[in-house]
């Protein structure tokens, strides 16, 4: 890797502002959309910064001229509420007719609902995913991913940033160590290492929360650190710091870290917990030594029926404005190179260590053997795994808590599927029905996520 690329040397959008000269905008800027003009403005950077973007916009007049005939396209991803509406204002400056809806969604949702409805029936329900994790694999087996070699962009950015026969490409860069409550722990009792973290008392007795996301964390010190010694780490992490396990996501995981559930939690991403002390939370981020750091990618999928509007959007997302944009809104690192600015939001808790990193290669290459060994070790200290999605016919049992859950008989066995007021979709008599409307008796096809999981969708005669 160059020394510009976003894994060296990062400093925060503040910073940016010694690079540049004077409060104003640059007279070039008047030729930018509002809507950069207002991003350049608030990252205080020159619009020199962007020099290029006409060639990087050059594309077939197909894409234009097909894009504008084509419906929306669906972006199953991770970006917020707040988020999206800043980044693909920036997008829709540039290609007002083309439309693109993204979907926050969980990881089962994101990369596993479509890959299900692939392979059961050949149907496209997303156009584009980010990110599908280890399940990349699979879609490259399905033969299910558009060649992004395609788009004029994809050679713009780093060769580790993109995959050679070009079924990914990277959406952005996260550093995945720990956050941490300041009215609960001080910095200075915080574990240097990942090595210290063992031995730290600020870490015992349930001060520390994990998350069963080891793709973060564990897997770029796997392929870091090797074999051997994470093995050992997994081992004393669960048997002699035990901490608490949590079902829930990352980002919920640093709400919870705020409001006291514990102490320290990992892993956490520096974007988002930034985000919550610039509101005045009493949190702040830390990272022990190696950095574990992830590019996410992204895919297409090949049956899109918008795939000019698929290669409009994902090549301007690789262009300048689409990359400098991707920290504007989310906070994340792009994956294309800046000369002399890079981008986190605490530059001292990574400048200058030794990073872990893991790419998409290594999730079809190394994560089968570090998941056997930590699943084993979460599902061993009494962690909730939720189990693929499998679908039944039956006859509930038994309603509890207002159709909270469910109780039913699968092959003569008891089973329980959990049921939310947004997620889960329950027919009755082919009518959409709320979940207090389940009752037993009722003789149902349900799909859910093993035992004890939640509940995909119920559908009663």
């Amino acid at each position: 890797m160059t020394t510009h690329t976003p894994y060296q040397g990062p400093v925060i959008a503040a910073a940016l502002a010694a690079a540049v000269a004077g409060a104003g905008l640059p007279a070039a800027a008047a030729e930018l959309p509002a809507p950069t003009q207002k991003m350049l403005a608030e990252l205080k950077v020159e619009a020199s910064v962007l020099a290029g973007m006409e060639k990087e916009l050059e594309v077939p007049a197909a894409w234009i001229e097909g894009a504008k005939k084509e419906g929306k396209v669906i972006y199953l991803g991770t970006f917020n509420v707040d988020s999206w509406p800043k980044f693909a204002a920036l997008f829709n400056a540039r290609y007002p007719f083309a439309q693109v809806e993204h979907q926050r969604t969980s990881h089962f949702a994101r990369a596993d609902k479509p890959l299900i409805a692939l392979k059961q029936g050949g149907r496209v329900i997303a156009d584009v995913i980010g990110p599908v994790g280890a399940r990349i694999k699979d879609y490259q087996e399905e033969g299910a991913l558009m060649d992004l070699r395609e788009l004029p962009n994809f050679k713009l950015i780093p060769a580790e940033s993109r995959a050679k026969d070009g079924t990914w490409m990277g959406e952005k860069i996260k550093f995945w160590c720990m956050s941490f409550n300041k009215s609960q722990v001080k910095k200075a009792d915080l574990p240097k290492t990942w090595e210290d973290m063992l031995a730290s008392k600020a870490m015992r007795n349930g001060n520390l929360g994990i998350t069963n996301r080891p793709h973060n964390w564990i897997l770029p010190l796997w392929t870091t650190m090797g074999e051997a010694w994470t093995r050992n780490f997994i081992h004393k992490l669960f048997t002699e710091v035990k901490p608490q396990l949590r079902k829930e996501g990352a980002m919920a995981m640093v709400k919870l870290n705020i409001v006291g559930e514990f102490h320290v939690a990992t892993p956490a991403t520096d974007y988002r917990v930034a985000e919550f002390e610039a509101k005045g939370a009493p949190l702040s981020w830390h990272c022990p030594e190696p950095v574990p750091t992830t590019l996410s990618e992204l895919v297409a999928l090949k049956g899109t029926k918008a795939p000019n509007t698929v290669k409009l959007f994902l090549n301007w997302f690789l262009s300048k404005e689409g990359q400098l944009a991707i920290y504007y809104a989310t906070g994340g690192a792009p994956v294309r190179d800046f000369p002399d600015i890079t981008f986190t939001a605490y530059p001292s808790e990574t400048r200058g260590k030794k990073q872990a990193v893991r790419s998409p290669e290594h999730l079809i290459t190394e994560f089968g053997d570090m998941a056997t060994v930590w699943n084993a070790a979460w599902k061993g200290a009494g962690g909730f795994v939720e189990e693929p999605a499998r679908k039944v016919k039956t006859v509930i049992a038994d309603v509890k808590k207002g159709g909270r859950s469910i109780a039913f008989k699968v092959g003569g066995d008891s089973h329980q599927a959990k049921i939310s007021k947004s997620r889960t979709k329950i027919t009755i008599g082919g009518k959409s029905a709320k979940r207090g409307a389940l009752k037993a008796g009722l003789d149902c096809e349900i799909t859910y996520a093993g035992n004890g999981g939640e509940a995909k969708s119920i559908a009663c005669k």
